[in-house]
């Protein structure tokens, strides 16, 4: 069998082959990127330094706050829960109440006011959670258990995982991620 080359398609090689992009491999560069100039970390500039010294006694309390959950809480339901960690809570039934209390674990920067309104209704069991609610955040490590009945309810827990950051907070290390 021979092989005819036309003219066309002899230029089309050449102009593939003398263009930037013929120097490539597919899309892989052979020359090596420029590496981009990055910028000093922020934890050097004077106006973090201010900002953590402002917020070093704050988070401190906050973080005491977060290790102990008592809340009573006052409004129409019915409702039992417990918890053994995140991953192995228990929850049925259902309530819409005000609370007062210590609110335990933040899981994120904000200030904790010992009052407030939730809801919680379904049934959960495990990490799969078949509820609905907007009830309280539960730390990572909390273990503690609520109920609730016709009209009052509590909800009572201890979160280890806070109280070692409540104690890491003293040299900057805040692995909750909820200090300021």
């Amino acid at each position: 069998m021979r092989r005819h080359a036309s003219p066309a398609a002899l230029v089309l090689l050449a102009l593939l082959a003398l263009s930037p992009r013929g120097a490539q491999a597919g899309n892989i560069p052979l020359d090596e990127p420029a590496k981009p100039k990055t910028p000093p970390p922020a934890t050097t500039s004077p106006l973090h330094i201010g900002w953590k010294v402002l917020t070093y006694l704050p988070n401190r309390l906050f973080d005491l706050t977060d290790i102990v959950r008592l809340r009573v809480r006052a409004g129409p339901g019915w409702a039992v829960g417990a918890r053994a960690t995140r991953f192995l809570p228990f929850f049925a039934g259902g309530y819409t109440a005000t609370w007062i209390g210590a609110p335990g674990p933040r899981g994120r920067p904000s200030i904790p006011l010992p009052f407030g309104i939730e809801s919680e209704t379904g049934f959960s069991f495990g990490p799969a959670d078949g509820g609905g609610s907007q009830g309280p955040y539960y730390g990572s490590g909390e273990f503690g258990a609520g109920f609730h009945v016709y009209a009052l309810g509590v909800d009572a827990g201890f979160d280890p995982v806070e109280l070692a950051d409540f104690f890491a907070g003293f040299v900057l290390i805040d692995f909750s991620h909820d200090d300021f």
